[in-house]
């Protein structure tokens, strides 16, 4: 254990998505989600820092470390929190190395200065390991920072007592599953019958292509130093649809009747499979993940992972049209929701993870599971569940204007792309995490280049 850091307090076992992360953990895959807020005005770094000192300590999770004892993780609270990176180029400091949670805290705080002619412009980038939470708990965890730095009080957090006496509400039952409701051999036939569809269909891996990146995303948020080292970068990149473009997609998808999240899935899937056709010159299958909340009430809980996941597998031939496969994936959706299947991927983790050793030699497996990962973030500010009162531009916390927030999620071997969605005000943002040494320099910029021109050809508008 690192100097400094002192263990108290009884330990805590880890859920099983949070298992699951720490056991893919490696170091050329951390296992770490972004999520990137803009802001313009006076940031107050002292402010900032006691902002996040008090949030974290909210968050049992944000303020632990793990512990292994009998061959098992576990989480053990610690003094030790979160560390601040404040300008880390300037500093030369590294903020996106991989954590080591056995000795340190699963969050960073990272802010950039960026300087606009009219403005003082940051990006702030909450930089968390997928042990300790979701993408949408890192949202709320933002959303208190952003809350207790405009001096206004953090809403209390749901215990133990505030739970439902029932183990499931009725929409529970109807969306995740209810271990009282429905018989445990019913329950597991539907987990054995979605399991031998995973192992039945055999995923394509991106492959390697180089070629020439366009010289600029669509509203890219560039960094204003471009002599500064990629590797002191966010690893990500970013694009945005006009609001044109956005009032073009919602129309498009209202006449189709589907949502916006399954033509970007549409594109994505697209773009995947012709990449690859391009790459490699083979016509494998497509395999997203897709992250699905399973939160069923409105109580604000301590930091988390709440989320399953769901596979949309689509043949390359499924992909070449395009509305046939926006209609598809707009009914896999709703099949999501009702059946309950993301929900089914956390109670297969169970199954697993009660045989020592068993889902780590799984996650070793030199095989493709799952081609990319998709996950929508939804309205970003109603993710944050912030306080705060609102302007043209964003919701203001004392001196600072909130611009965007924008999710990635992580990528893992032989999965090389994840994509984020998220809408903040009237802008809708894509994300891309590629690992560029098995895909190809600048691969995050060019998926995000041709599935923002998808996305506009399924409206008929490029």
């Amino acid at each position: 254990m690192q100097d400094g850091v002192q263990a108290q307090g009884p330990l805590r076992p880890l859920d099983p998505l949070a298992e699951l992360m720490l056991l893919d953990t490696r170091p050329r895959y951390p296992m770490g989600f972004f999520v990137e807020c803009g802001c313009e005005g006076p940031l107050d770094r002292e402010r900032l820092r006691r902002a996040l000192n008090v949030v974290v300590a909210r968050h049992p999770n944000a303020q632990s470390h793990i512990v292994w004892k009998a061959g098992r993780p576990f989480w053990k609270s610690t003094t030790c929190g979160p560390k601040l990176f404040w300008d880390p180029v300037a500093e030369g400091t590294h903020p996106w190395r991989p954590f080591d949670l056995v000795t340190e805290s699963g969050l960073r705080l990272i802010v950039f200065p960026e300087h606009h002619p009219t403005a003082t412009a940051w990006k702030i980038v909450l930089f968390g390991h997928h042990a300790v939470c979701d993408g949408l708990a890192a949202c709320e965890l933002l959303g208190e920072i952003w809350t207790h730095y405009a001096d206004n009080p953090l809403p209390p957090l749901a215990t133990l007592e505030d739970a439902p006496t029932d183990s499931c509400s009725e929409k529970e039952n109807q969306s995740v599953g209810s271990e009282k409701e429905t018989p445990i051999a019913q329950r597991l036939s539907a987990v054995f019958a979605e399991a031998l569809r995973f192992l039945i269909f055999s995923p394509s891996a991106l492959g390697r292509l180089d070629v020439p990146a366009p010289s600029r995303l669509p509203l890219e948020l560039e960094n204003a130093n471009s002599s500064v080292r990629s590797s002191e970068l966010p690893p990500y990149r970013l694009c945005a649809f006009t609001e044109d473009q956005i009032r073009t997609l919602r129309s498009i998808a209202d006449e189709r009747s589907v949502t916006l999240n399954a033509l970007i899935l549409a594109a994505s899937i697209r773009v995947f499979a012709a990449w690859n056709k391009e790459a490699t010159g083979a016509k494998g299958g497509i395999r997203v993940t897709m992250p699905v909340s399973l939160r069923q009430d409105e109580l604000r809980r301590p930091a988390e992972n709440r989320i399953g996941y769901a596979f949309l597998d689509r043949k390359f031939a499924d992909c070449q049209n395009r509305e046939e496969l926006i209609r598809t994936l707009a009914e896999a959706s709703v099949w999501i929701k009702e059946s309950g299947a993301a929900g089914m991927f956390i109670t297969a983790l169970g199954i697993l993870r009660k045989i020592p050793g068993l889902l780590w030699l799984i996650l070793r497996l030199p095989v493709c599971f799952s081609t990319a990962v998709v996950s929508n973030l939804g309205d970003a500010q109603r993710s944050m569940r912030a306080d705060l009162p609102g302007s043209q531009q964003g919701q203001v916390a004392g001196d600072v204007v909130i611009t965007h927030v924008v999710g990635v999620p992580p990528v893992r071997p032989r999965t090389a792309a994840s994509m984020g969605i998220a809408r903040y005000g009237d802008r809708l943002w894509l994300s891309c995490l590629a690992d560029e040494r098995v895909l190809g320099p600048s691969a995050a910029k060019r998926l995000l280049a041709a599935i923002h021109t998808e996305c506009l050809a399924s409206a008929g508008k490029t």
